[in-house]
């Protein structure tokens, strides 16, 4: 019976996640006004009322994508950091997996700088905040890292510094966005990384 019961859990997860990954299709090709649980259920292939077995309505969808979304960006970064190699180069790995996960789901920047998103101090505000300060945090930490190897010019700030790295992207993002995500992102950002890199580099 315990078993079972592990099972019908795990299914529940499976389903939840595909349906999360439904609504971010929809958010990257409609935006968020566009998100409907119609939508959600033709992206996922499944029934209206599948989707009501799992989430009540739009907002919790919303809340379940956000937590996703800050989930895949932290669990990603941490593990990343914690690879072997040269600091810097961990931060640049860290940087433009960031940047290729947001070229293949266009729906997470859509959905991050909507009305309620981030820019506007939303309840999608609320919920990444902590996510956000712990990207930042790995960030900051392989920039202290890479001060005390050398490889890195002394004086530099972690904290201000990775303000400025995440300032970079989300321009970048912004751009991107405005263009309907055409054009090629990680390029563009591997370019501004590879300047960005060569100021703060001894």
């Amino acid at each position: 019976m315990k078993s079972q019961n592990v099972l019908e859990k795990k299914a529940t997860q499976v389903r939840q996640v595909e349906i999360v990954q439904a609504a971010l299709n929809v958010i990257g090709r409609l935006g968020v006004s566009g998100l409907t649980i119609h939508e959600v259920a033709l992206s996922a292939g499944m029934s209206e009322a599948n989707i009501y077995r799992h989430f009540r309505n739009k907002q919790e969808v919303i809340k379940a994508v956000v937590e996703f979304i800050g989930s895949q960006v932290t669990s990603r970064a941490a593990q990343l950091a914690a690879s072997s190699g040269k600091p810097l180069d961990k931060l640049e790995k860290v940087i433009m997996a960031h940047t290729e996960m947001i070229a293949k789901n266009p729906g997470i920047p859509r959905l991050l700088f909507s009305d309620g998103g981030i820019a506007t101090g939303g309840r999608i505000a609320y919920i990444m905040n902590s996510r956000i300060e712990s990207f930042q945090s790995t960030l900051a930490g392989l920039l202290e890292a890479a001060v005390a190897e050398g490889a890195v010019r002394q004086g530099i700030s972690s904290r201000e510094t990775t303000i400025a790295i995440l300032g970079m992207l989300q321009f970048s993002v912004l751009r991107w966005i405005g263009n309907q995500a055409e054009g090629k992102l990680v390029d563009e950002v591997a370019l501004l990384w590879g300047n960005f890199r060569r100021l703060l580099e001894r």
